[in-house]
């Protein structure tokens, strides 16, 4: 089951032919969001998270001179 998009809630014309998303202000389509009505480019998509976040520190590599196979008995 597939839902159709909601339609922008602005009362403003005219709208866009993208899917609106839901905003804090309602459902907007990309000509009304908040940032669009501000003259401000849009968010660039991503994950949300800061740089330098935890979430986006890569692991150190483990040392491949370290052997971490269990003691033979």
């Amino acid at each position: 089951m597939s839902r159709s998009p909601r339609p922008c809630e602005a009362l403003l014309l005219p709208h866009s032919l993208q899917p609106a998303r839901l905003y804090p202000c309602g459902w907007r389509c990309d000509r009304h969001t908040p940032n669009a009505l501000a003259g401000r480019p849009e968010t660039p998509p991503g994950p949300g998270w800061p740089a330098g976040s935890y979430l986006n520190l890569q692991l150190p590599d483990p040392d491949p001179h370290t052997d971490d196979a269990p003691p033979e008995d």
